[in-house]
């Protein structure tokens, strides 16, 4: 029996004499480890349920100014450890390294920054308000953005912000293509108490002003009834039945009390953030008489600073950069330093923004000139310029430039670097291609990836093997028998294997094609492959694979690669290829192909003679058989491919394992 192309090894090869390292660890294990026990195996799935994900209703429609929490339950969204709106999922902010809940902003996890940029905010979006810099998340729909560039505000054009792009998504929701109300680029019905709206405007919550939404001819709807203002669904204070912010001197409370007018009463009304915050406070007036230090407004300043200096309940003035406010005067000072600098000194006396390629730096320490050594400022330090087109020929990995060559690190002309290896891929001309294989080729491959078609001298072979020189060897390519080799090649016991070729590897085959029956197919297979009947190799088994590829050529065919008896390991690095890592899958792979390749051309009385000489310690395949002990953690107790799961009964293995990839599974 021969295994598929693929596989590149012959099934009439006997393995029992495996290499001596891995007989030791691989076939002890398979043939000894446990007994039969069942229960999922590693292939499986978890389930969404089992994944953890939330229950409930919650979503845009019925939380359209708050977010979900991981259970389901509508959160206000102003929360530092629940924070969002539009009924999106719910952020932590303090886990995520944010410090509050920017309700003004949208409800977006937000931190205060120096300077905000990619440096201080790589993972989200700066905005900047009053000369304060701040970076959030960049993931609401209201600030948009990633790699500290400014937030975009996407819900302004009817737009949502896709979380993992953090850009705003190509999708618009208005009065052209929606009926109802939008939330984001999303159109809900609008006729929902908790997402209200007609005619592609904004989605309103009826149930903050205690109304109810009512249908409207055309779709959509609007909010009915005597609106309500109260504790219930007002943070500021209520003016009438309108809730407004409480800041306001005219308008001045919180918690969804009645509004009071603090001009009336000769008072100020306090602002959110300090002591007594949106209540009615008598004005304190700052003078000589009350204030040591100086004034800024009504308030005293009594460590004075720089930036704030004066004396005797004088107005505070700021200092000139080289100034220092001693006493509460400024006064110059000999020396740019730490002490009278927030930039870079030039010199002894110059005192430097900090901020220029040319003056770099910060706290008073010498300026340092970037542009001089090629790079920018960014932060008060010298760093390489971003990564791109303009100076990267390569690919960009971040923002270091590569040459854009290797298989995990490919690309050109200054884009972002692809990684070819999920896709099995590989980096040829700085852009991913399909590897030559034997799933690729039906002729030879070239050092350069190329499928030849194999029949030439110079490049001679089939079935996707790694083509031959046969010129260079002094030799020509025998066309007429497969697979295509050299003439002096033939009857070459054991024939040289110079190198695993490009592209070998062990197939990774889809499970649940339900492509054979339980019953009549597996069932009897079962019976007839039993190892008391010969397994794998038995004629009981070889006549019952005959009869099915008769019946059912497509269930054959699937189950066929994995009729292999255990002590050969090839079927068993089959059933393991799904559940490995790639470059496992690589090792199998060539173990299988160097055995093959060394053998295939034996006289049938010396193939097992001539898998033992290239299997054992000297041989040429050991170095690839040694590493296919990585499928170990794969065939551990009860696990699908392992023998001992079915006390090493072929029969029941190769049902159980059939059904698992071929049938529609236990």
């Amino acid at each position: 029996m021969r295994l598929p192309a693929s596989s590149r090894l012959s099934g009439r090869f006997s393995l029992a004499s495996f290499a001596a390292a891995l007989v030791a660890t691989v076939v002890a294990l398979l043939l000894v480890l446990v007994t039969p026990g069942c229960g999922r195996s590693s292939l499986e799935l978890e389930t969404p349920a089992e994944a953890g994900a939330p229950g409930g209703n919650c979503g845009p429609s019925t939380c359209p100014s708050g977010c979900c929490d991981a259970n389901g339950v509508c959160r206000t969204g102003g929360d530092t450890r629940a924070c969002g709106a539009t009924g999106q999922r719910c952020s932590d902010c303090i886990a995520n390294g944010f410090e509050t809940c920017d309700v003004p902003r949208g409800k977006v996890c937000a931190r205060t920054v120096t300077s905000c940029g990619a440096s201080t905010c790589s993972g989200g979006c700066c905005s900047t308000t009053g000369g304060t810099s701040t970076c959030l998340a960049g993931s609401d729909s209201s600030a948009c953005g990633r790699s500290g560039a400014f937030c975009t505000d996407c819900a302004s054009e009817g737009r949502a912000c896709d979380p993992i792009q953090r850009a705003c998504s190509a999708g618009k929701c208005d009065a052209s293509n929606c009926s109802g109300c939008c939330v984001g680029d999303k159109c809900l019905i609008g006729d929902e108490t908790f997402a209200c709206g007609t005619k592609g405007q904004v989605c309103s919550s009826c149930a903050d002003t205690g109304q109810l939404c009512k249908s409207t001819p055309g779709g959509g709807g609007q909010c009915v009834g005597t609106p309500t203002c109260g504790p219930q669904n007002c943070g500021g204070c209520c003016n009438g039945n309108v809730c407004v912010s409480g800041s306001d001197g005219n308008a001045c409370g919180k918690q969804g009390q009645a509004c009071a007018n603090c001009t009336g009463a000769g008072k100020q009304c306090v602002p959110q953030g300090q002591p007594n915050e949106r209540t009615c406070q008598t004005v304190a007036t700052c003078n000589a008489g009350n204030c040591p230090g100086c004034c800024v407004g009504n308030s005293c300043v009594v460590a004075t600073t720089p930036a704030a200096c004066g004396k005797g309940g004088q107005v505070c003035k700021g200092c000139a950069l080289n100034e220092a406010c001693t006493g509460g005067v400024c006064t110059p000072q000999a020396n740019c330093g730490p002490g009278n600098c927030n930039g870079c000194c030039i010199g002894a006396d110059i005192c430097a923004v900090g901020s220029q390629n040319t003056a770099c730096g910060v706290a008073g320490a010498q300026c340092t000139n970037c542009a001089g050594v090629g790079q920018v400022c960014q932060g008060g330090a010298c760093q390489a310029p971003a990564c791109g087109p303009g100076n990267c020929a390569g690919c960009c990995s971040g923002n270091t430039c590569v040459l854009g060559t290797q298989d995990n690190a490919c690309g050109a002309k200054g884009a972002q670097c692809n990684d070819c290896t999920p896709g099995a891929q590989v980096c040829q001309g700085r852009q991913c291609r399909a590897k030559c294989s034997p799933a690729t080729c039906s002729g030879c491959c070239t050092p350069s990836n190329a499928c030849a078609l194999g029949f030439t001298n110079g490049a001679c072979g089939s079935g996707g093997a790694a083509c031959v020189n046969c010129a260079a060897g002094g030799s020509t390519c025998d066309t007429l028998i497969a697979p295509r080799v050299c003439t002096n090649q033939q009857n070459t016991c054991p024939a040289a294997y110079p190198s695993c070729p490009l592209g070998i590897t062990t197939t990774v085959t889809p499970a649940l094609q339900d492509l054979c029956d339980d019953v009549t197919e597996l069932d009897a297979l079962q019976a007839a492959c039993a190892t008391v009947n010969g397994g794998a190799d038995g004629a009981a088994c070889l006549a019952a694979f005959q009869v099915l590829a008769a019946n059912n050529a497509a269930c054959a065919t699937c189950l066929t690669p994995f009729r292999q008896p255990f002590e050969q390991l090839s079927g068993i690095y089959l059933c393991a290829a799904p559940a490995v890592t790639i470059a496992c899958n690589r090792a199998t792979g060539c173990a299988s192909d160097c055995q093959g390749t060394s053998c295939n051309q034996c006289p049938a009385a010396s193939v097992d003679q001539c898998i033992k000489q290239v299997d054992n310690n000297n041989g040429q395949c050991n170095p690839y058989i040694q590493q296919t002990a990585c499928v170990l953690p794969s065939l551990g107790p009860g696990a699908l491919c392992s023998p001992a799961t079915y006390a090493n009964n072929f029969g029941r293995w190769l049902r159980a394992v059939g059904d698992h990839f071929c049938g529609n599974g236990p």
